[in-house]
């Protein structure tokens, strides 16, 4: 089946920083591509000391490794979760393994576990609000895991400039499309719009943020087979335009 076009004058939401957002322009073209940043993270001071020692470092979001680069922590190994997570490990000189077919934290951790992990220390920088599953199956796999919250994921105020344009498309149903690319997000986002009275599809980065989606009340969501802008892309072809 050849590509759908898409309308020139239709807009996408992304729930992303303007900076996040620009490396969706191209693959979501001519979708008009809309930032909305309904969060914020706000890093916790000195959760990463210098001083840590550990055998491995898993690093499960962009942000995390973040936070890793600025602490000049010296790891010998480290895992990223997906693309986007080694992307950003990558700019910071911070080379870094990353699993074919690995989406998520829980799959990371069984890739490790695989590989073997007993009687390592296992440094895993995360935010507050981060699932705690990975961290228990390096655990029952005998790896010495250093659980540090490094940052956490706030609402954006709700006079923020930067949300209007998107609260705007999505309350009078001129946005064709959501985007939305954390649990976080999906939840700020209901505070700001009664998602169920928008008329936009709703397309998630992963399966975790489609689950919140759904208890939000959207039964319908696109998800992406990738955690990358081109697999962003594909979960809008598969709902936009309408059929």
């Amino acid at each position: 089946m050849g590509r759908a076009r898409l309308s020139s004058m239709a807009f996408a939401v992304l729930t992303r920083d303007p900076a996040d957002a620009q490396s969706y322009v191209t693959a979501l073209a001519p979708l008009e591509v809309v930032a909305m940043p309904v969060t914020r993270t706000v890093e916790i001071p000195g959760a990463l000391a210098r001083d840590v020692r550990a055998d491995v470092v898993v690093v499960m979001s962009p942000r995390a490794a973040q936070q890793l680069a600025r602490a000049a922590i010296d790891v010998p190994e480290v895992w990223a979760v997906g693309p986007a997570t080694r992307r950003a490990l990558e700019i910071a000189k911070l080379p870094a393994h990353c699993p074919d077919g690995v989406r998520d934290g829980v799959e990371l951790a069984r890739a490790l576990v695989a590989r073997g992990v007993a009687g390592q220390r296992i440094l895993v920088p995360r935010a507050e609000e981060g699932r705690t599953e990975p961290l228990e199956i390096l655990r029952a796999a005998g790896a010495e895991v250093i659980d540090v919250v490094a940052y956490r994921t706030v609402p954006a105020p709700v006079d923020d400039p930067l949300l209007a344009r998107g609260k705007e498309l999505l309350a009078t149903g001129g946005a064709a499309v959501c985007c939305v690319f954390a649990p976080s997000q999906v939840h700020a986002l209901a505070q700001l719009v009664d998602l169920r009275a928008a008329r936009a599809k709703f397309c998630a980065i992963g399966e975790t943020t489609a689950a919140a989606v759904r208890d939000a009340g959207i039964p319908d969501v696109a998800v992406a087979p990738a955690p990358t802008p081109e697999g962003m892309a594909q979960a809008v072809r598969s709902v936009y335009p309408a059929r």
